[in-house]
């Protein structure tokens, strides 16, 4: 009996020693630190919020929750401190970066090599050199893109197909935006087709953006068309006072229709935000961004104002009324 207790008292002992030494190792583990993603984004809480949620919904579909597998920090940063932001964002060293917009895209392409960077939405991202192509971005960079000159050449057709009479339309463009030369190219060559002059109106901050829209009280035109970033940072004020000088506003971004544009015309970004949430699962999974094929948009929504139609004393044809996906009445 005394060596049976004794084999028993030593084989606990022995038990206990090992469960002490393992404990550290344990609590070492259960102590790692979670992968750290930052989204930097243009504009304010409230204009990006609705995006950042839905980012969080596409990472919660791949699994990904914050504060359980991930920790998620969203930064806001107004136009022209998003470069800052991004770069104060790299020398933390996320698992990775997430970004919206082509210049944003340029913005981290310059601020790191290393850091993973998922970008949200943009235009073309080939065309700017952020990636090298499609199939294979390369280097660090991947996500979710559209043609843009493109795009603004349909928004250009429905310019005309929403106001028939309309016959000199404005581009409202910012010089500093890498897609700017491509997209007025492509729609200065289609314009006479559709018996439009189009001319080009610059800004690339919120003080020229008002001296741009000061200056078309002296000849408004017939429509203006919105083309980058600046004009969903500064989409109030934009619309505010075309519809001062009673000029409709032709947009890109989701909800500048309901804010008085009489249309707009765009990729579904909430989509494109669900999928950077996709993308970023893969690159926490261990995925390399160059190697992750980019995304190009394949669901456009044109939402029309009516009310806004009215408001500036124009009936829009039934045709096209029937054509849009949404109609503010």
């Amino acid at each position: 009996m005394r060596t049976t207790a004794t084999r028993r008292h030593l084989l606990l002992g022995g038990i206990a020693a090992s469960l002490t030494a393992l404990a550290p190792t344990v609590m070492a583990q259960s102590a790692a630190p979670l992968p750290r993603v930052i989204m930097v984004l243009g504009g304010t809480e409230a204009s990006g919020g609705p995006f950042a949620r839905s980012f969080l919904d596409g990472m919660r579909q791949a699994g990904q929750v914050d504060g359980r597998t991930v920790r998620i920090e969203f930064r806001y940063a107004e136009f022209a401190g998003v470069r800052k932001a991004i770069q104060d964002s790299v020398t933390e060293a996320p698992a990775a970066l997430v970004v919206g917009g082509l210049t944003a895209a340029r913005y981290a392409r310059d601020a790191t090599t290393t850091v993973p960077v998922v970008v949200a939405t943009s235009s073309d991202l080939v065309d700017a050199g952020i990636v090298k192509s499609l199939a294979r971005p390369g280097g660090n960079i991947t996500g979710n893109a559209d043609l843009t000159d493109e795009v603004t050449v349909k928004r250009l057709q429905l310019t005309k197909a929403a106001l028939p009479n309309a016959s000199r339309v404005v581009l409202l463009v910012n010089p500093e935006f890498p897609a700017t030369a491509k997209i007025e190219e492509r729609v200065h060559a289609v314009a006479p087709s559709l018996r439009l002059t189009v001319t080009s109106l610059a800004a690339q901050d919120s003080t020229s953006l008002e001296r741009a829209l000061d200056s078309l009280a002296k000849a408004p035109p017939d429509a203006l068309i919105a083309t980058e970033a600046l004009s969903v940072q500064q989409s109030a004020v934009l619309i505010r006072r075309a519809t001062e000088l009673r000029v409709p506003v032709i947009h890109f971004w989701p909800g500048t229709a309901e804010q008085g544009a009489l249309l707009s015309y765009q990729a579904d970004v909430h989509d494109n935000f669900r999928r950077a949430g996709a993308y970023v699962d893969r690159i926490l999974k261990g995925a390399k961004p160059g190697d992750l094929p980019i995304y190009q948009s394949a669901r456009y929504e044109l939402v029309v104002n009516a009310k806004a139609a009215r408001a500036l004393g124009f009936d829009l044809p039934e045709s096209f009324v029937n054509g849009a996906d949404r109609v503010i009445r």
